[in-house]
C-alpha cells in the first residue's frame, strides 16, 4: 500500500513538471523581454533599415529610434525553430549602440522576426527566431524608406 501511494505521488509530480515546462516554453512574451532586455534605448546611436537592395535608410534621430524600438518591443512572440517561407517582404534592421553593431533583425512581414545579438554569450544563443502572435503595423518601418 505504501509503495502504491509513492508511485502515485511520483507520477503526479512528473505530470505537474511536464505541464509546467509546457506552459513556460509555449508562453507568449514581449520581444523586449526575450531578445534585448539589457539594451537601453538611450544608448542606441543609430538604426539602419533596409528593404531589398535598393531601399536603405539610417536613422540617428533619438525620437525615431525610440519610436521603432518601442513598437518592436511591444511585439508578442513565441519561440520558433524555423521561419515559414510564407511572407512577402523582408526588412533588415541593424541596431548600433555606441557606434558598434548590437542587434541585427530580419522582420518577415508581420509574421516572424529573427534577432541576432552580436554580444550574446554563449555564442550559440546569438540567433533567435520568433513567430509574432499579435498585430504589428509594419507601416511604422516602411514609412522611413520613402
Amino acid at each position: 500500500m505504501q509503495k502504491r501511494n509513492s508511485y502515485i505521488l511520483a507520477c503526479m509530480i512528473i505530470l505537474l513538471a511536464i505541464a509546467l515546462w509546457f506552459f513556460t516554453m509555449n508562453s507568449t512574451k514581449s520581444l523586449k523581454e526575450v531578445a534585448w532586455n539589457e539594451v537601453d534605448f538611450n544608448t542606441i546611436t543609430s538604426i539602419e533599415i533596409e528593404k531589398g537592395h535598393d531601399q536603405k535608410v539610417t536613422l540617428t534621430n533619438k525620437d525615431d529610434i525610440h519610436k521603432i524600438m518601442s513598437s518592436l518591443s511591444e511585439l508578442e512572440v513565441n519561440k520558433d525553430s524555423s521561419i515559414s517561407k510564407d511572407f512577402n517582404e523582408v526588412y533588415r534592421l541593424l541596431v548600433d549602440v555606441n557606434g558598434g553593431a548590437r542587434l541585427g533583425m530580419f522582420l518577415y512581414d508581420d509574421k516572424y522576426i529573427d534577432v541576432y545579438d552580436y554580444e550574446a554569450s554563449p555564442k550559440k544563443n546569438t540567433s533567435m527566431k520568433y513567430k509574432i502572435s499579435n498585430s504589428f503595423d509594419e507601416k511604422i518601418i516602411h514609412d522611413y524608406l520613402k
